[in-house]
């Protein structure tokens, strides 16, 4: 939407005056229709390069800790990579919050890289981290301005310094807690104030936070973005890119020097991360790169001109894929299915789930009685689970602040004796590299000894260990659900942290 478009659509005086307040003088005295006009006058001010340079600037290294990493994610990770450079304004904060837990979720794992030395700056800038965080409660703005020339230096997206920052219980707040809605809606307000983030209302009276296009344009060219993330993905998957070979040359030309037979799938990766698709497409020199034959008939095949130079046929092409809209609508998920019959999954109803056709064998029971709850925790609790390695470990993994949750189902016909797993639960909590606070036993049903046991095991380990039936956690998620599915917003997991039998009715929803 063009600027002038955004401004006949801001929905609220109070709107209005926050953005002017960027670039329009004397807008408190203004009335409604004054402000648009000035703001139309203004305009240029807005999506003046040297402006949105300084804006950016003034954001990025900003005294407010909130302001530096709230600003950039919601410009650079989500607008910018939306359709229309909008978002519907009650899903804006929900956004924010899945980016911060991703990037707590992926550093559970030690950062890896195929990329010759890239593990080594990894593991400086690190130890560069934790030396800035050492005595503080927080990062200054010097401090900050440095860390940033330290990881462009070592080839270090900003996201990669999230994720190692959150590897040391620092992102997005200490502890890794996440962002409350209250404090991403004053940093909202900031970058209203800032003229960078506008508020418009459809017909329907939905409200949207939106960045006007010559804005959007001018950002992307200062953050050296040339297409949406998910169009560089498209792209990238073009019959065209089957050719491993053309890949790996690519990516040696750009001296990015990478460890042996590495699969297509992480050299793709490669590209989406490091290499932008002008130069996928055109290489770095006139001969490099695709022939413009080849490059005319790829444009050929999506409706677009197929003549010009080069260049021009690569701008095209990039065109093209930037403006594919984002599919938003939901695969079927199988688990919903499994879900509705979780109970008799973990009483192991073994003839009521033939006769609705749930299983086939008996020892699908236990397989979809753990994929019902992994679609409970990501689908309904709003908890991404974690990928677990090797082949024995609990059944399934969360992210917990700086610390992870671990849980196991146990299908049964009769009710579960704690006794009887101990010895391999207290072999997963062992096991595992970081602090285990919380183990989750969910099945049908505890014996009273099972109460006993688990208390015993918390007082002499750190782990509290936790006894919910299916029923219950079935019970919970759907309440949980209901009550916070516009938000999104993750079921505190604290609240599994009782010994012994759940009580549901400790849990404020």
């Amino acid at each position: 939407m063009l600027f002038k478009d955004v401004v006949d659509n801001i929905s609220t005086l109070t709107e209005l005056k926050r953005v002017s307040s960027a670039y329009v003088i004397d807008y408190r005295n203004l009335t409604n229709d004054e402000i648009k006009e000035a703001l139309l006058k203004t305009s240029p001010q807005y999506y003046f390069k040297d402006n949105i340079g300084k804006t950016l600037k003034s954001i990025t290294l900003s005294n407010a800790r909130d302001e530096r990493i709230l600003g950039p994610i919601i410009i650079r990770h989500i607008l910018l990579h939306t359709d229309d450079f909008k978002i519907l304004q009650t899903d804006l904060a929900s956004a924010v919050i899945e980016y911060e837990q991703t990037i707590i979720n992926n550093s559970n794992d030690s950062p890896t890289s195929i990329i010759i030395g890239k593990e080594k700056n990894y593991e400086f800038f690190r130890y560069v981290l934790e030396a800035a965080w050492e005595h503080n409660d927080n990062i200054s703005s010097d401090e900050k301005n440095l860390l940033d020339k330290i990881r462009e230096k070592l080839s270090i997206s900003g996201e990669e310094h999230h994720v190692l920052e959150a590897s040391i219980g620092k992102f997005p707040l200490p502890n890794n807690k996440l962002h409350t809605r209250d404090q991403i809606e004053q940093v909202r307000r900031k970058l209203q104030s800032l003229g960078m983030l506008f508020t418009v209302r459809d017909n329907d009276r939905n409200d949207y936070d939106i960045i006007p296009e010559e804005i959007a344009e001018v950002l992307k060219s200062i953050l050296n973005i040339e297409m949406k993330e998910f169009g560089y993905k498209e792209l990238i998957n073009y019959k065209l890119f089957r050719n491993k070979a053309y890949i790996l040359k690519t990516i040696e030309k750009c001296n990015i020097k990478i460890t042996n037979n590495v699969k297509l799938d992480d050299l793709k990766e490669i590209c989406l991360k490091n290499i932008s698709p002008s130069i996928l497409l055109g290489g770095l020199k006139p001969r490099d790169g695709l022939d413009s034959t080849t490059l005319s008939k790829w444009c050929m095949e999506l409706g677009e001109l197929c003549t010009g130079q080069k260049s021009v046929l690569i701008d095209r092409i990039i065109y093209h894929y930037d403006n594919i809209r984002t599919d938003i609508s939901k695969i079927d998920d199988e688990r919903l299915l499994w879900f509705e019959f979780y109970e008799d999954l973990a009483f192991r109803s073994l003839d009521n789930l033939r006769s609705q056709n749930i299983i086939l064998k008996d020892n699908e029971c236990e397989k979809k009685f753990e994929k019902a709850t992994n679609y409970i925790f990501e689908e309904l609790l709003f908890h991404k689970p974690l990928v677990l390695k090797g082949t024995e470990h609990a059944d399934g993994m969360l992210a917990y602040q700086e610390k992870i949750v671990l849980w196991d189902n146990k299908s049964k016909e009769t009710p579960v004796n704690l006794i009887d797993h101990i010895q391999q639960f207290d072999k997963y909590i062992k096991n595992s590299e970081r602090s285990i606070p919380i183990f989750l036993v969910i099945g049908p049903a505890f014996t009273e000894q099972s109460v006993a046991i688990a208390m015993e095991y918390m007082i002499e380990n750190e782990t509290t260990i936790s006894l919910i039936t299916a029923i219950e956690l079935k019970q919970l998620a759907i309440k949980w659900s209901k009550k916070h599915i516009n938000k999104n917003e993750p079921f505190p997991l604290g609240y599994f942290k009782q010994p012994g039998r759940f009580n549901s009715k400790l849990v404020k929803i």
